[in-house]
């Protein structure tokens, strides 16, 4: 089934669509044939454990058979020009059903079989629900030393002595919002620079804010 809300975004929903989801876990895709499939894997996985209504929301630019492959797999999919990460998630944030929302990579480097901890922060009130890899697992050669050691720890520190959060990990792509506060947020960021404006707004609007430990895994070799 297709459904059309412009000329370049197009919806593709799967047979067997989940009806009135409580989440969505949503993430961009962009060539990931390689991945996309036990990416889905692992979602449904991390769904039923959660036992929880939920749609998977696959956000794709791709010119390889990602879409395909989603969408056999029973996720929902949202063909769109590739106009950049933060676009992505803009073009895409009209058509998530979910009150709360999961966003991450699907590469494989986020654990999405273990969602429970972001649902349960905002059913408990929270509104913005950052992924931390130093509260949880790392594995080796996951993380550049430089980026591990350094730059995301000072960056981190810098953020939180501004603005008074207590964050330990603000450049952690795996994060949970609910559709207001993210509809709220009014993101302009069209690239990889969303990311930074989603945690300073959070802060900046005084959202209700968590913290969850996750792992990141390392990407497969040849993936």
């Amino acid at each position: 089934m297709l459904t059309e809300r412009d000329s370049d975004i197009k919806l593709f929903v799967p047979e067997g669509d989940c009806a009135e989801p409580e989440l969505t876990i949503l993430v961009p895709a962009l060539n990931e044939s390689l991945t996309i499939g036990e990416f889905i894997a692992w979602c449904k996985e991390g769904i039923a454990k959660a036992n929880v209504k939920a749609e998977i929301l696959i956000v794709d630019s791709s010119t390889d058979d990602t879409l395909e492959i989603a969408l056999s797999a029973g996720a929902r999919v949202l063909k769109t020009p590739r106009r950049g990460l933060g676009r992505a998630y803009i073009d895409a944030l009209p058509f998530a059903r979910g009150k709360y929302l999961i966003l991450g990579d699907c590469d494989l480097t986020y654990d999405f079989r273990e969602i429970s901890p972001f649902l349960e922060a905002m059913r408990n009130g929270a509104e913005f629900v950052m992924g931390s890899r130093f509260r949880g697992h790392i594995e080796d050669r996951a993380m550049p030393p430089l980026h591990r050691y350094f730059g995301t720890p000072l960056t981190t520190w810098i953020l939180n002595r501004i603005y008074g959060t207590e964050f330990t990990d603000i450049h952690c792509g795996m994060r949970g919002i609910t559709k207001e506060a993210f509809t709220r947020m009014k993101m302009a960021s069209q690239s990889w620079e969303y990311a930074s404006e989603m945690v300073l707004k959070a802060a900046k609007l005084r959202m209700k804010i968590d913290e969850v430990p996750i792992n990141f895994i390392k990407i497969a070799k040849g993936v």
